[in-house]
């Protein structure tokens, strides 16, 4: 390796590994998480009130309940993971976060 591309390389592990930007890193998988999260709430919206139409009525099944609790639940369980995952691979890992990172991650999908 030239010594100019190991200089590079190590100036950019010390940027990356710094203790302002492992903060950075936190706050993004934070907000990344509350952003896939409402999204997820928002998709499968549906499924939440047929399962709080089922649980007000009298009488119903509690195995009804479970029916359409859990699809909901898994809708919202595959929106946040692999939304989290995929804008975690092309948005923070291995970048360095610059100021404004947050607005431009999540209104803009750019870091």
């Amino acid at each position: 390796m030239p010594r100019e591309m190991y200089n590079v390389t190590c100036m950019f592990l010390v940027l990356y590994d710094s203790p302002k930007q492992k903060l950075h890193c936190t706050v993004a998988i934070t907000a990344l998480v509350i952003k896939h999260a409402l999204r997820g709430i928002f998709f499968s919206w549906p499924l939440y009130m047929l399962t709080l139409a089922a649980y007000a009525v009298p009488g119903s099944s509690k195995l009804l309940f479970m029916l359409l609790v859990v699809p909901g639940l898994y809708v919202s369980w595959v929106i946040l993971s692999r939304g989290v995952k995929e804008d975690y691979d092309n948005l923070v890992d291995g970048y360095i976060l610059k100021p404004g990172y947050l607005g431009r991650m999540l209104f803009h999908n750019k870091t």
